[in-house]
């Protein structure tokens, strides 16, 4: 891919010029920290407020696994979300500033810009998930005694998945539409749906949704099996998401 080195890190540069991977550290650290935090200690303020007000709720008391899961469900939630906002304009606005018109009248394919910009937002976004997954990882260990070191590695790995999946989406729309609100509208609205599609028993099994219950059963020790259907779409939408950004580069006159 010509010139995919020289647009990688003019794409790092641009993560740290931004603050982009400041912001992707704090939020991601946030939950990472917050999720053990939460997990171990609202069941015993739940418990403590209960009989008052004529009302009695008995939680059960948490273990690691839920302090894990809790950091999942956070991150495929406020996680997808910051990497939407944080991808949308990667290439609309760039084209609505013309600078991708300047940067691809050099020796560059459109390729190597679509792939430098997907490489650069992924590693900031998998540098986050694994500073917070470390957090969380060391913090649970600390408030609960015992963790699934392998399990949320496992889980770890598929929510990366799932993200990149949803950064593929991102930089798809955001290089079919100039205005990246819209594009990260209508990205956020295509993860929506698929997470809606994701709660039918069947479906869930070919969809990246599938992703996130798997990693789930894998770091509670659930019996489940491998949604290795889930894997396989969400390798294909990925590579489709690429393809889909190239073309729509493509046709377009910059």
């Amino acid at each position: 891919m010509k010139g995919f080195g020289v647009l990688l890190r003019k794409e790092i540069k641009e993560q740290f010029r931004t603050n982009k991977i400041v912001i992707i550290a704090i939020v991601f650290l946030f939950f990472g920290l917050s999720s053990p935090v939460m997990t171990k200690y609202l069941p015993e303020i739940i418990n403590s407020l209960s009989g008052t007000g004529g009302f009695t709720i008995e939680m059960p008391d948490p273990v690691s696994s839920d302090a894990l899961l809790s950091y999942a469900s956070n991150i495929s939630q406020f996680g997808v979300l910051m990497t939407v906002l944080l991808a949308m304009g990667a290439i609309a606005k760039e084209i609505e500033s013309g600078t991708a018109a300047l940067l691809l009248s050099k020796p560059v394919t459109r390729l190597s810009f679509i792939i430098a910009k997907l490489a650069a937002e992924g590693l900031n976004i998998l540098l986050g998930l694994l500073m917070g997954g470390l957090a969380c990882w060391g913090y649970t260990l600390i408030l609960f005694g015992e963790v699934s070191a392998l399990g949320f590695v496992y889980q770890m790995l598929l929510l990366a998945l799932f993200l990149l999946f949803c950064l593929s989406v991102t930089l798809f729309f955001s290089s079919l539409i100039k205005n990246q609100i819209a594009a990260g509208g209508l990205a956020i609205a295509v993860i929506i749906i698929i997470s809606i599609l994701s709660a039918l028993p069947k479906i869930v099994h070919f969809l990246p949704g599938g992703l996130i219950s798997w990693g789930n059963n894998l770091v509670s020790g659930v019996s489940g099996s491998a949604e290795w259907g889930s894997l396989a779409v969400s390798l294909a939408l990925i590579v489709l998401g690429i393809y889909g950004a190239w073309f729509n580069l493509r046709r377009k006159e910059l």
